[in-house]
């Protein structure tokens, strides 16, 4: 939890970032990832495309369906909400996504429950109990899940500023190939249980994510 709440505090008091400008990359996030690829991922991917894809094809729909439903609302807050930001602003916007799953997993016995992954979540979790290594290795995840969530963000918005649509196409690319990743493990029934195999997806995560925020920060200071 409290990598979700201590980030939030810095970039209020430390770096000036308003409380509104972190209220409202809350509810964008709450927009694309409730209001839009929630109801797509049931009726989309579980109810049609789960009888007729094998799982390499689902992890793919489910990478598209979440990058284009999370950066798809942070492109219209862009467009209508929040239209001038500045870099400090614009981390703020994306931590606010990634301080939201942070504060809420934990109190989530279960994050995939009622979807087709859950009895393998539920394994998961279980054999993970005890397991020191395995379970501190989530805090690490859950910085480099924020840290996707500020630099997708961030290059969406150098998409939407200059007109130039590649800044958009790294973060969609990114953010599909990870949660996509992400949802082919649990649909093969990976021993995330196991350092081994926990390390092996992380290594992968890490390198995506060093990738954009290393474009992130190079565009936003370079490239406008």
């Amino acid at each position: 939890m409290l990598v979700g709440i201590v980030p939030v505090f810095i970039m209020i008091f430390f770096f000036g970032v308003s409380r509104k400008i972190i209220a409202k990359g809350a509810i964008a996030y709450a927009a694309g990832a409730v209001g839009l690829k929630l109801p797509l991922y049931h009726v989309l991917v579980v109810k049609v495309l789960h009888t007729r894809l094998s799982n390499t094809w689902l992890g793919i729909s489910q990478g598209i369906v979440s990058a284009c439903s999370e950066l798809g609302a942070s492109f219209l807050f862009f467009l209508y909400v929040v239209p001038d930001l500045t870099f400090a602003q614009l981390v703020g916007f994306g931590l606010a996504s990634g301080s939201i799953e942070a504060i809420i997993l934990p109190f989530m016995k279960n994050p995939l429950e009622g979807t087709p992954l859950e009895e393998h979540a539920d394994e998961t979790l279980k054999r993970s109990e005890g397991k020191g290594a395995v379970q501190w290795l989530g805090v690490v995840e859950r910085i480099m899940a924020t840290c996707i969530h500020i630099a997708s963000r961030g290059l969406v918005y150098i998409s939407y500023s200059t007109g130039n649509i590649f800044p958009a196409l790294f973060a969609f690319a990114g953010f599909a190939s990870i949660d996509g990743r992400a949802y082919f493990a649990h649909l093969e029934k990976w021993r995330f249980d196991e350092i081994r195999v926990v390390g092996r997806f992380y290594r992968y995560m890490g390198t995506i994510t060093a990738v954009m925020v290393f474009l992130f920060v190079l565009i936003f200071y370079y490239g406008m």
